[in-house]
């Protein structure tokens, strides 16, 4: 099993502030999670992103801060991530900035990616969460996607805004956020996380960007410790997570969303004693397990978000695996 991923501690240096200003008490829980709030400072500390889950959700529940992820979200500073953020602003465009994103992700949080889909004029940019499969993850997908919006307006201005938002989880109970923040439609219940913008403007060119001082400070990451060996499983793994509502989690094309020939990153994943279909069929499972539990989301959804073709090609592939039908596993 590839390792567990982590978020950077200082994505919650706000996190005491936020919940205190809403009223509630966020150092019982971070003690309970084993953070200590001086470590959220720490910007060469980690954090499982699993346990990080849990806080927010849980403290978005217990307090009733149903925006929690997008108020962290508006206190987001690139200080967050640390000498990263000065490379990731210094960038010529959107596209070179996601590409640095990748290259030094395992520097930021490797829990999170982001899949680029582009047809005609627009861009669709698809998010994806690794996380353990019983953790919650709706406050983690808020915060993330709010992450990388955050990352566009860096480098085309505060009032860049996206087309549309998509959101797999349910509508918040109550005003929130959303659409304040993200400044156009925000759609729950969708088969993708994600948001839709104008495809030009991966390619607009940031007037701000200084390349000497970019290249000064990717030298300063380039000497940090690189990615593990088995990253390139946390990373087919992501990818898979993107591409399945949009049908398109074959070996062919992440291998074409890694730069690799499809044989190439067989080869790697046999390497690190892994097999696409195992994990093609893993990332189902424990995403199916995640669904299901949601009492919102139909069979026929689940199906649809997993990429097959029918709920029945989805049941009879699940009772397979599991020996249960995804009927026995829905909430009573």
């Amino acid at each position: 099993m590839p390792a567990a991923t982590r978020v950077r501690a200082t994505a919650l240096l706000d996190l005491p502030a936020v919940v205190l200003e809403a009223g509630g008490d966020p150092y019982a829980a971070l003690r309970q999670a084993g953070i200590d709030p001086a470590m959220l400072a720490r910007a060469d500390l980690t954090i499982p992103a699993e346990t990080v889950a849990w806080l927010l959700d849980g403290l978005a529940e217990r307090h009733g801060i149903a925006d929690l992820g997008l108020r962290l979200a508006t206190r987001r500073r690139l200080a967050n991530i640390g000498v990263a953020g000065l490379v990731l602003g210094q960038q010529s465009t959107v596209r070179a900035a996601l590409g640095m994103v990748e290259r030094y992700r395992h520097l930021m949080s490797d829990s999170l990616s982001l899949h680029l889909r582009e047809e005609k004029q627009v861009a669709t940019a698809v998010l994806s969460l690794a996380i353990g499969s019983s953790a919650p993850q709706r406050q983690s997908r808020e915060l993330g996607l709010a992450a990388f919006v955050h990352l566009f307006r860096l480098l085309l201005g505060e009032g860049w805004q996206p087309d549309a938002v998509h959101f797999t989880h349910s509508a918040p109970r109550g005003p929130s956020l959303h659409r304040r923040f993200f400044g156009c439609p925000v759609h729950f219940d969708a088969p993708f996380d994600g948001f839709e913008f104008a495809a030009a403007d991966l390619d607009r060119v940031n007037p701000g960007a200084d390349t000497a001082l970019a290249s000064y400070a990717a030298g300063l990451l380039d000497a940090l410790p690189a990615q593990q060996p088995g990253q390139v499983v946390t990373t087919v793994e992501r990818l898979i997570h993107a591409l399945l509502p949009m049908g398109g989690a074959s070996l062919a094309n992440v291998a074409r969303a890694l730069g690799r020939h499809p044989r190439t990153l067989q080869r790697e994943l046999a390497a690190a004693g892994q097999d696409f279909r195992d994990l093609l069929a893993g990332v189902r499972d424990q995403l199916a397990n995640t669904l299901l539990r949601d009492p919102g989301m139909t069979v026929d959804a689940v199906a649809t978000r997993l990429g097959y073709a029918s709920s029945t090609a989805f049941i009879r592939a699940y009772r397979n695996r599991q020996g249960i039908t995804p009927g026995q596993l829905r909430p009573r």
